[in-house]
């Protein structure tokens, strides 16, 4: 390949996803600075694909993600990366909590069904002190990997390269060096960076605010309420999620805390006791029919904030030629596609009818605090320094 017009940094699902989606008009380089693509987030995600979501922006970009995912085969995914098993989505303090994502979903023409036996969908909700639950049918469970080297597999086939093992020390308009000295020129570079984001803020000069947090995912092992078609359930106010897995339930007590990755790979840790108490409490209040399920093993992993918790996509506001593709939060899973049809149309100077871009604006004002929820109960949210 010639001298690229693209340079992405960073091999996730977002990254990955810009790439694919813009080889095809364009000479695309992908760099990645572990060994592989895909074994950061993408790696550590529980792989459920959330249309309904708190934020307006995320719910437009999962709805495309999902669109994509129920549309016509593609040859660069001659096998599904998904699988529909529908979901519960649930509050247990504040009923109307979910309620504007509610209205939109329906005003799309989503369906969500009002549960007033929500056990009788999800039995692992039986007993369970619900104030309002919903079952969204068309709700969906990914692959990621599989999703990831769909990316790969057609980025290459359309003439796209992939660098692993690589570190970008310097980044200015159209133009990266790496750690070796070598310096890499293109019209546009896209930073994919995750966790990484805050530190290529830094070393670049410009005050971009993003925030990694570490979480938990922990599975159980074999379990009796076992079943691969149960609908994945998330009690959203409280901050607890499960979904089937290998005869059991991967579970989440939706815990935050901010922790920097240092320099180079390496952002999946191991699960603290103090969390995996979190979690046994949890269950034992709000999911008693899983009460006596342990965690048989897990890790956690660093998912990237906004302040705001909106993603921030498109071009940098003060150095032309940089792109960005980061603060996706938890839901790179859900929004990965309309992540690269969004950035994709724009670098080829289209619209987005689907996505306002000055919504997602990479510079847009964030405040120095921002509300954080340590133990994932949002009546429990501390505020936090949006800058470390």
């Amino acid at each position: 390949m010639s001298a690229p017009d693209v340079i992405v940094i960073g091999g996730g699902l977002a990254g990955c996803s810009v790439a694919w989606h813009l080889a095809s008009t364009h000479r695309v380089l992908l760099l990645e600075q572990g060994d592989h693509p895909g074994g950061e987030a993408t790696a550590q995600n529980a792989g459920m694909l959330r249309t309904m979501g708190e934020d307006p922006t995320e719910r437009a970009l999962a709805l495309r993600t999902q669109a994509w995912m129920e549309g016509p085969p593609c040859q660069d995914f001659p096998e599904p990366v998904s699988t529909r098993t529908g979901a519960v989505l649930a509050l247990a303090c504040d009923p109307d909590h979910l309620s504007d994502a509610v209205a939109h979903l329906r005003a799309r023409g989503e369906v969500l069904e009002d549960l007033a036996k929500p056990a009788e969908v999800a039995p692992i909700l039986a007993g369970a002190p619900l104030a309002r639950a919903w079952y969204q049918p068309t709700a969906r469970i990914v692959d990621p990997h599989a999703l990831n080297q769909g990316f790969l597999a057609g980025l290459r086939r359309m003439g796209g390269q992939v660098r692993a093992g690589v570190q970008a020390v310097d980044i200015a308009s159209g133009r990266v060096t790496l750690a070796s000295g070598e310096q890499l020129c293109a019209e546009h570079v896209v930073l994919a960076t995750g966790a990484w984001s805050a530190q290529l803020c830094a070393r670049m000069g410009i005050r971009r605010s993003f925030v990694p947090i570490r979480r938990a995912l922990m599975h159980s092992g074999p379990h009796p309420l076992y079943s691969p078609e149960h609908p994945w359930t998330w009690i959203d106010d409280v901050g607890v999620y499960v979904r089937p897995e290998s005869g059991g339930w991967l579970m989440s007590a939706c815990d935050e805390r901010p922790d920097y990755p240092s320099p180079g790979p390496g952002s999946q840790g191991p699960v603290p006791e103090g969390t995996r108490a979190l979690l046994s409490d949890k269950l034992q209040r709000y999911l008693p029919a899983l009460a006596q399920a342990r965690p048989a093993g897990g890790w956690t992993g660093l998912r990237t904030f906004a302040p705001d918790r909106r993603p921030a996509l498109g071009p940098d506001p003060e150095r032309p030629g940089l792109w960005w593709a980061a603060g996706l939060g938890g839901f790179g899973v859900s929004c990965s596609v309309g992540v690269g049809q969004a950035i994709s149309s724009w670098i080829r100077g289209e619209t987005t009818a689907w996505l306002h871009a000055g919504s997602v604006n990479p510079g847009r004002a964030h405040p120095s605090r921002w509300l954080i929820r340590p133990d994932g109960d949002l009546r429990h949210a501390k505020l936090a320094s949006a800058f470390p």
